[in-house]
């Protein structure tokens, strides 16, 4: 097992490591004065995150793929005890407190659900289907669950996944144009199943000038951050919007917000050319794989990434209706950034497993 450690992908581990670390510096600058706390316990949430990465990146991906029906049934299983046990905050019910931690299981559902639907594509063809329906019934269970507690952002990262792979395994388009239209025309449905404060995001995303102090003004005040920052910000401990507490979620949600306030376009930057890089990284060692399980599942850890960066972004520069959605490694949060680091452990299991190793 040390061997194996020691024989990671440094170009898939390191974008990791400096994402998580640039997380760590934002966190600790926005809320040193406040709450130091935080950031001790993001630190430690950290380093229980690499402690993980590096179990799974030991083990077997071929032995950890065929178990997919028991990971499946536990996430599940997750969830559903979220609804009878789980802890209400803000109106959601999407935790499970244990005392010393607690646990997400929205964030879980995203690479167990990927690694189920990738183990499933790469045995079953979806030219069938019969194969095509239970890809949709496997999506469901999970997705009716979060989308219920209400996690929306978390749902749609969901519905991303198996989008992604549907189309990479190569389903039948008619099957999928189908299911699309389905799909539209029960999205009248569904509004009517969404919490009030998530209908008031859709629509002052619609109407900006809705409700400026009200549903808008977390766009509003993300916006103030991002231009005040400028070309190299106003520095660290220094931003106004995210220090006097204007800039709501500065340490989750609007974290790319507040980097942009406090280290300007530059730091901006370089956010995104490490997440253009890691991504990139993640479709080179999927294209490379012989084994078709792995290249799906390693594709799919790209389209995670790609799709919570864009929105959470997109939702920081008033592009994308708020919802929620950390931004990968860097936001604050035990259950996100473990999360991240379970999906690029198994990206590495995968790798190892194609190669020998």
């Amino acid at each position: 097992m040390i061997r194996r450690i020691f024989k990671i992908d440094l170009l898939l581990f390191l974008p990791a490591i400096f994402l998580s670390g640039f997380g760590l510096l934002m966190i600790y600058s926005i809320s040193f004065d406040s709450d130091p706390s935080i950031f001790a316990r993001q630190l430690v949430y950290f380093l229980i995150s690499v402690f993980i990465f590096f179990l799974i990146s030991s083990l077997d991906f071929k032995v950890i793929s065929h178990l997919w029906p028991l990971w499946y049934i536990l996430v599940v299983g997750i969830l559903l005890l979220t609804f009878i046990v789980g802890v209400e905050t803000r109106g959601s019910v999407r935790w499970l407190d244990f005392g010393v931690f607690k646990i997400q299981g929205s964030e879980i559902a995203k690479p167990i659900l990927l690694l189920t639907l990738a183990t499933f594509f790469a045995k079953y063809p979806l030219e069938k289907l019969r194969n095509f329906l239970i890809s949709i019934f496997l999506l469901s269970l999970p997705l009716i669950f979060v989308f219920s507690q209400p996690d929306l952002g978390s749902a749609l990262i969901l519905v991303v996944i198996w989008i992604s792979l549907v189309f990479i395994a190569g389903a039948n388009l008619l099957h999928f144009a189908a299911t699309a239209l389905i799909a539209l025309a029960t999205a009248p449905i569904l509004w009517n199943f969404l919490k009030g404060y998530q209908r008031e995001r859709v629509l002052s995303f619609l109407n900006p000038n809705i409700d400026p102090l009200g549903s808008n003004y977390s766009v509003a005040q993300a916006l103030i951050a991002l231009g005040s920052g400028e070309l190299t910000g106003r520095g660290l401990g220094r931003g106004t919007q995210s220090q006097l507490n204007f800039l709501p979620e500065e340490g989750t949600d609007f974290i790319f917000a507040a980097t942009g306030e406090e280290l300007g376009f530059i730091g901006i930057f370089l956010l995104i050319v490490i997440f253009a890089f890691l991504i990139f990284r993640l479709l080179k060692t999927a294209q490379t794989s012989k084994n078709l399980g792995a290249s799906l599942f390693i594709f799919g850890a790209a389209s995670i990434l790609f799709s919570q960066f864009v929105i959470n972004a997109g939702m920081n520069m008033g592009v994308i209706p708020v919802t929620g959605i950390t931004l990968p490694f860097v936001s604050f949060g035990g259950s996100s950034i473990i999360s991240m680091f379970i999906l690029l452990g198994l990206v590495e299991s995968a790798r190892r497993s194609n190669q020998g190793v």
